[in-house]
């Protein structure tokens, strides 16, 4: 299981600080230093998979909502999907089988020769969505095996806070107008604000209604579950 970072501390100075102990010491993992994220796996269907050769990794099964390094590579068969959000570039690209594709800093390359080489159905995020994803305090899966950070604790809501989580629950609201059903993206969004500043019940709303749209889903599951460790609910009826 492959587990990311996240954010703590003072507001906007620390943002994007590496902070959320995502279950290593449970697990006995040593934190280590790893390479930054550069996208987010929003969908996926059929039996996709990933490595990273500079890891030396073996193919292992793509994951919703894992993180993605620059350089990790990607095979999907004729019945595979795939749909990757670029942190910085807001960039959201969404492949269909058979291609084999590489992630990139701001876009993916697939294999095949110039001009010929398949090519994704883009849409365009707003930077400030997909970077805010990026520095989102959840325990998304991620392309390594490494865990790093500590928990995170946080007083009363200030006024900037408040209207942040305003604005973002606006822009939430929004981009759920434009996505398909299946695409989770902007809840995805939605549960990094709302985990930043530990808005745990909204948090469970929220899965809870994604959980009705694709009950049993695994990585669903375990954010909800997580959500519960968090605001104490784990082990209650």
């Amino acid at each position: 299981m492959r587990t990311r970072r996240a954010m703590t501390f003072p507001r906007r100075a620390l943002l994007c600080l590496p902070a959320l102990a995502w279950l290593f010491a449970a697990a006995g993992v040593p934190a280590q230093t790893a390479a930054p994220d550069v996208a987010l796996v929003t969908q996926v269907s059929g039996p996709a998979t990933y490595w990273n050769q500079g890891e030396k990794q073996q193919p292992s099964p793509v994951q919703a909502f894992m993180k993605v390094r620059q350089g990790d590579g990607f095979k999907l068969p004729g019945e595979s999907t795939l749909t990757l959000l670029y942190f910085a570039s807001g960039r959201q690209e969404t492949w269909k089988g058979p291609v084999t594709l590489t992630a990139g800093r701001e876009a993916s390359q697939a294999e095949g020769a110039k001009g010929a080489a398949p090519q994704p159905e883009v849409k365009l995020l707003p930077a400030r969505v997909s970077r805010k994803m990026d520095c989102a305090p959840l325990p998304l899966p991620r392309s390594s095996v490494r865990y790093s950070g500590v928990i995170q604790t946080m007083g009363p809501l200030c006024a900037e806070a408040r209207q942040e989580l305003k604005d973002a629950e606006a822009a939430y609201r929004s981009l759920r107008q434009q996505a398909p059903a299946a695409d989770f993206t902007p809840e995805l969004y939605y549960l990094g604000v709302l985990a930043e500043y530990q808005q745990y019940p909204e948090m469970e709303k929220l899965l809870n209604s994604m959980l009705a749209q694709k009950p049993g889903d695994p990585a669903l599951q375990r954010l909800k579950d997580w959500v519960a460790s968090q605001s104490g609910k784990r082990g209650q009826p």
